[in-house]
């Protein structure tokens, strides 16, 4: 090839590698635009990011302060709520105790079932925030299964009778069954499923059924309620477990409620470790079913009973202080102490209760916590760096975990919360002394007179003062006390100690529910012997001797008309 045409080729080849070049160069500028597009753009998502999340942690922020806000909101003005209450309810409780003619007792009632009903909303509201706050802790104790069970569907004796309804209640087990658990949320948990199928049952029955699976130191259970209530639609079922929630716009106008109780039954589960759900069919009838796993339980470590209702031992001839700044306060708690055999004395403010301590050295201090001058709180902890050591009860309207917490922490040995009735207040003092570790002395060999065989006015102030259902659950424990006697006798001539506890067990809570005393305490110092093996506290003859002195009080009270 000629010179000539090699050059021509080497030129064309040079424009071709000029126009790659070319080509490459403008490709690599669009890349680099590209890029700095690319990079403007994620500097400015970066930017929106991080301007979004300062938003959300404000807006977190916010609603976590929100949160706070409505939870002391719903505490103050439970405590402000409860304060009246307490004074309302204590005083009516008083009332029903004189001596009042037909007209003035069905006032009173009336007053009482609407103070009832007043504190229950207030209670579901006050419980439903704790849930929703996450600050419900459970108070882990050893519990009866049957005795839980037996309490609760006890206390709505009146409520089925005014509605015509059966109530019928089952537990399949083999014996006691003893777990460690919440007994007061447990109730809690039964008391509002069977609240909630009388409400909405007009005809027929309500069932409650526990089966218990004792495992070595587990108890397996399965909890039912069922009704023959008007009962829900699917839709309905799927939303009752919501706060606020009713099946539909006219339950609320003709039945009432907060529309918390369910939800509040389903957080209370939750926090047991358990699950519920329910079945139901619209004009068939509902099933609630839950299921809670237990620790077993041990039931020689449980106390007895800690108040007869009848009285107060542990306090006779001690001295007893009251602090509290409202005049109402005092006056109740004067009242509902005037007949158990001590001495009160009474401090408004800090000073004069410093003052009283100084003076008169008390067995025990019932301490409102919220006062003008200084809290209750406050005045405790002094006192305990000042060596006092006998025990100081809290009385407050506010339940929240920071004032359960804060009295726990001022050396205080409980947490009263008003309103209160006589018997809590009586169970309230006896743990707070067995709980301050100070030995009050009890007559241990109590006069005969000391315990009745019967005591209607115990029984009554258990009943609300309803004459007519103590006068029948009298008539049917006498229709049963030979039957029950027979079993505890055969047990105790057999030695026949399973059968016995369970025979004692059977007899001592029917005996309680009609403040048969002496027979009560028999009953379970004959179970405890049973179930430790120890040396048992009477013979056939003389228990059978007990239950016959038990029938002829009973039978005086029921010829009184």
């Amino acid at each position: 090839m000629s010179d000539e045409k090699w050059q021509k080729r080497i030129g064309r080849e040079k424009q071709r590698v000029l126009a790659l070049e070319q080509i490459i160069e403008d490709k690599t500028r669009q890349l680099y635009l590209a890029n700095q597009e690319l990079r403007q753009h994620n500097e400015q998502l970066e930017k929106l990011v991080e301007d979004r999340t300062i938003d959300l942690r404000a807006a977190l922020e916010d609603a976590e302060a929100a949160s706070r806000a409505k939870t002391e909101f719903v505490a103050h003005m439970s405590h402000e709520l409860r304060t009246p209450m307490h004074g309302l309810s204590g005083t009516i409780d008083e009332l029903t105790r004189t001596m009042l003619n037909d007209q003035q007792r069905r006032l009173v009632d009336l007053c009482q079932d609407s103070s009832a009903r007043l504190l229950a909303v207030i209670g579901e509201v006050l419980d439903f925030s704790r849930i929703e706050a996450g600050k419900l802790e459970l108070d882990l104790k050893p519990a009866c299964l049957q005795d839980v069970l037996a309490n609760t569907v006890a206390s709505f004796a009146s409520s089925i009778e005014q509605k015509g309804l059966v109530l019928r209640s089952e537990v399949v087990a083999d014996e006691l069954v003893w777990v460690l658990t919440d007994s007061h949320a447990l109730s809690q948990i039964l008391a509002n499923l069977l609240s909630n199928s009388i409400k909405f049952t007009d005809e027929g029955e309500v069932f409650v059924r526990i089966e218990a699976t004792v495992e070595d130191r587990r108890v397996r259970t399965k909890w039912q309620v069922t009704d023959t209530g008007c009962g829900m639609t699917e839709d309905a079922s799927a939303q009752v477990f919501n706060a606020f929630k009713q099946a539909d716009a006219g339950i609320t106008r003709r039945y009432g409620g907060t529309g918390l109780g369910l939800s509040i039954v389903k957080g209370l589960v939750e926090a047991m470790g358990g699950d519920i759900h329910v079945e139901s069919k619209l004009g068939q009838g509902t099933t609630f079913t839950l299921q809670i796993d237990y620790d077993r339980a041990n039931p020689g470590i449980v106390a007895g009973s800690t108040s007869s209702g009848s009285g107060l031992p542990i306090l006779a001839g001690k001295q007893v202080l009251i602090v509290d700044d409202h005049p109402v306060n005092r006056t109740l708690c004067e009242a509902m102490l005037s007949d158990v055999g001590c001495d009160l004395i009474f401090a408004e403010n800090a000073a004069e209760a410093f003052d009283q301590v100084e003076r008169n050295a008390p067995d025990l201090i019932l301490m409102d916590c919220h006062m003008s001058d200084m809290s209750g709180i406050e005045v405790s902890r002094h006192l305990r760096d000042q060596g006092f050591t006998s025990p100081i009860l809290a009385v407050s309207a506010d339940a929240t975990l920071e004032n359960v917490e804060a009295v726990a922490g001022a050396g205080m040995q409980g947490l009263l919360c008003k309103p209160f009735r006589r018997t809590e207040l009586f169970d309230a003092i006896t743990n707070s002394v067995s709980a301050s570790g100070c030995h009050f002395e009890v007559n241990s060999e109590p006069e005969a007179t000391s315990e009745p065989f019967f005591c209607a006015t115990s029984a009554l102030e258990i009943l609300d003062g309803d004459s007519e259902i103590l006068d029948r659950l009298c008539e049917v424990f006498l229709s049963e006390l030979t039957r029950a006697t027979n079993g505890v006798c055969s047990a105790i001539e057999n030695a026949d100690s399973q059968e016995l506890r369970r025979a004692a067990h059977s007899l001592k809570g029917a005996a309680s529910i009609v403040s048969a005393s002496r027979l009560t305490s028999m009953a379970g110092m004959l179970e405890a012997s049973a179930a430790q093996g120890s040396e048992l506290s009477c013979s056939a003859d003389e228990f059978a001797e007990l239950s016959k002195e038990t029938r002829a009080a009973i039978r005086k009270h029921l010829a009184r008309g």
